[in-house]
C-alpha cells in the first residue's frame, strides 16, 4: 500500500509542473487575440510566463492610438491585473496583430513549441524565443517583413 501511495505521489510531482506551465502556442496567439481586444494595434512584445510559481500571466506591450503605449500583465483567465500607461510623442511602430501570428507561425515551422517571448525593435528586429520540442532553446530572428530567419540560435539547457 505504502508502495503504491508513493509511487501515485511520485507521478503527480512529475506531472505538476507541466500543469503550471505556459507559453504553448496557442497561448501565444492567445496574449495577441487579448491584446487586439484591448486595442493594441501595434505591438512591441509579449511575455509569457513559464514559471512553476507563477500563474501563466502573460505581459503585453504596444500601442493602442498614436500617442499612448500601454503594457498590461493579464493574468492567466485573460483579466487585467496591471496597466500602465505613457503618452509618447514618437507615434505607433511595431508588428499588427496578423503579422505576430504570422512570425508565431514561422517560428513553428523552425521548430518551436513553446513561446516565451516575442519583440521587435525600432530597427524592425524581431526576435522570437522559446523552446523546441525536445526542452532545446530557440532563439529565433527575424526582419520585419520577412518570414526568412535571420539567425536561428539551439541551445540545449542540459
Amino acid at each position: 500500500m505504502k508502495t503504491l501511495i508513493a509511487t501515485a505521489l511520485a507521478a503527480s510531482l512529475v506531472a505538476a509542473p507541466q500543469a503550471f506551465a505556459s507559453g504553448t502556442i496557442d497561448d501565444a496567439k492567445r496574449a495577441v487575440q487579448i491584446g487586439s481586444d484591448y486595442g493594441i494595434s501595434h505591438f512591441h512584445s509579449i511575455e509569457l510566463e513559464d514559471d512553476r510559481d507563477d500563474d501563466g500571466s502573460m505581459e503585453i506591450e504596444g500601442w493602442v492610438d498614436n500617442e499612448w503605449f500601454v503594457e498590461i500583465d493579464v493574468n492567466n483567465d485573460g483579466s487585467i491585473k496591471k496597466e500602465e500607461r505613457r503618452k509618447r510623442a514618437d507615434g505607433p511602430w511595431g508588428l499588427s496583430a496578423a503579422e505576430v501570428a504570422d512570425y508565431i507561425d514561422a517560428s513553428v515551422k523552425q521548430g518551436m513549441s513553446r513561446v516565451e517571448e516575442i519583440q521587435i525593435n525600432s530597427r524592425g528586429e524581431i526576435e522570437v524565443e522559446g523552446d523546441n520540442a525536445d526542452g532545446q532553446e530557440l532563439e529565433i530572428d527575424y526582419r520585419s517583413g520577412n518570414m526568412e530567419p535571420t539567425r536561428v540560435d539551439r541551445d540545449d539547457r542540459s
